[in-house]
């Protein structure tokens, strides 16, 4: 495996929406020092002509070795600010055509000392009450629920950088309905203290024809100091000799990086 440096850009998704329902922001970066409290409004719209309820609940979270979240109860993780928030409302009813914010507070507890990024998982699930019954009560069936990624960044924490740490070819394997796929993975860590998003790029050609073979990017996003696997399906029906490429952008203010794997089918 080889690797190669030079640049690229982030991308950020500050508008959650489904079903006419629209929420802002999806990631919330507070900055406060020990002892502060500060505050951020979420804003809600609602562009169908139906009414919508949501209820808001707080977990922690994290991410396993594939980049996938896990959840868990409020402050199981060290890393974990859940207890230090607050909502001025913490249920929302949103009549047709209706917006509507509600403001998250944080605050830092005094003897917070720590040099290190929190985080925690705000959610708004969507509830719909049933016709009540008289033995059981009013039955609530969850429709809809968006979750709010809630950080604390104290000043000064190392940017750190992206790196590849592997290029592997796990050969051919079968997927579900009997579907074959030439799988690769690459392997990616985030040498500094705040969390990073990036794509990783790919680029397959024949080594012996120049024919290139399209492959889409993937998003990735790491917490701080994570290692992560990102995996690639590759057609299986390919013959002859091809050149992987993966290049990790993580913006402009970071250099490029390129890794490149020889494949032989």
């Amino acid at each position: 495996m080889k690797f190669y440096l030079p640049l690229i850009f982030v991308f950020l998704n500050t508008l959650t929406h489904a079903q006419g329902i629209s929420v802002s922001p999806s990631r919330i970066f507070f900055k406060g020092e020990a002892g502060q409290t500060v505050s951020q409004a979420i804003s809600f719209s609602n562009a169908s002509a139906s009414t919508f309820y949501f209820v808001a609940s707080i977990k922690d979270w994290d991410r396993d070795s594939l980049g996938i979240k896990q959840y868990f109860p409020v402050d199981q993780r060290k890393q974990s600010n859940g207890s230090w928030l607050a909502l001025s409302d913490n249920s929302i009813r949103l009549a047709p055509g209706e917006t509507k914010s509600v403001n998250l507070s944080m605050t830092i507890p005094k003897e917070n000392k720590s040099l290190a990024l929190t985080n925690s998982m705000l959610f708004f699930t969507q509830v719909k009450e049933q016709k009540a019954d008289v033995q059981q009560g009013v039955n609530m069936n969850i429709l809809l629920e968006f979750g709010i990624q809630v950080y604390h960044v104290p000043v000064g924490l190392p940017v750190g950088d992206l790196l590849f740490l592997a290029f592997e070819d796990k050969g051919i394997v079968s997927k579900e309905a009997d579907q074959q796929v030439r799988k690769m993975m690459v392997k990616v860590k985030n040498t500094g203290q705040i969390n990073k998003d990036a794509y990783v790029r790919f680029e397959l050609t024949n080594i012996e024809t120049g024919e290139e073979i399209p492959v889409k990017s993937i998003a990735v996003a790491m917490l701080p100091d994570a290692e992560q696997w990102i995996q690639l399906d590759l057609p299986a029906t390919l013959k002859g000799r091809y050149l992987a490429v993966a290049i990790l952008d993580a913006g402009a203010q970071y250099d490029l990086k390129i890794a490149e794997k020889e494949i032989i089918y």
